[in-house]
């Protein structure tokens, strides 16, 4: 059965609305003043998202001599980026609940994306943008599986599945049975939700990010998938398209000394998915 993005679009406005809390995060991306007691204030009026932030804080991970008992001690122990990137993911877990007998692994779905949000933070610091954008984006960046996985899950189980059994690309198949792909439906449900025009922007156009409009985000985005492949060195510098090394300026020495530990940043996500 033919799908069109109208339809798959359309259902989200069944969706139960994003927290209030998550709504606000996203609103102060782009406020440079935001500080840990602003965050900590947002997240203390949501219970949900408060337990989570205390045990994530509370893990052996992060080994702390007492107690963390509030939010705001919270922030200060597991950082800013940690502790958005968690408000973030749990708000969007809640509106998208798993569909039954999906084939779409949300546990390894969630892992990538917090491993692909912490290498964007790192070439965003290397290239003097803005971290804070760069690694939301990257959390976000593959957010249109979710939507599928929610919208058409049986649907897209097959497209899994046929992508399992063949050497295509999952972009590709999609595209060979639909008019779209989880790409522009990614980035038309960022619009919607008045996500900013930067991080709707990646999420549509990461993966051939040198097109005009040129936007860093996107190159960046498209960077940070590589480093998360785990390239290196002259191999990830030689497999940017070369119009986006000119674009961003980029070059390996630029970016070399922000990347995360890779085995770091894999526990980090790891904790992340199932606290």
């Amino acid at each position: 059965m033919t799908i069109s993005k109208n339809e798959i679009l359309s259902k989200l406005h069944q969706l139960p609305s994003m927290p209030q809390v998550v709504q606000e995060v996203m609103a102060s991306l782009q406020n440079k003043k935001l500080d840990i007691s602003v965050l900590a204030s947002m997240i203390a009026r949501d219970q949900g998202l408060s337990a989570k932030v205390l045990r994530v804080a509370n893990s052996s991970f992060y080994g702390q001599p007492r107690n963390v008992a509030s939010v705001q001690d919270a922030v200060v122990v597991l950082g800013f980026n940690c502790v958005w990137s968690l408000v973030l993911a749990a708000g969007l877990a809640n509106v998208f609940p798993v569909a039954p007998g999906s084939l779409f692994d949300r546990n390894e779905y969630w892992q990538r994306s917090f491993r692909v949000a912490g290498y964007a933070k790192a070439v965003a610091q290397g290239l003097h943008q803005e971290p804070q954008m760069a690694f939301t984006a990257g959390l976000f960046h593959e957010v249109g599986q979710l939507v599928l996985d929610v919208c058409i899950p049986d649907q897209f189980s097959q497209v899994l599945l046929q992508q399992k059994n063949s050497a295509l690309s999952l972009v590709e198949i999609e595209l060979s049975q639909w008019d779209f792909d989880h790409a522009l439906i990614g980035g038309e449900m960022a619009r919607q939700w008045s996500f900013p025009s930067e991080i709707e922007h990646a999420i549509h156009y990461w993966r051939t990010p040198e097109q005009e409009p040129f936007q860093p985000i996107a190159g960046i985005i498209h960077a940070a998938v590589l480093l998360e492949s785990g390239l290196r060195a002259d191999q990830f510098i030689e497999k940017l398209p070369g119009t986006l090394r000119d674009k961003l300026q980029v070059n390996w020495k630029s970016i070399a000394a922000y990347l995360p530990d890779s085995n770091q940043l894999a526990k980090e996500a790891n904790l992340m998915v199932a606290s």
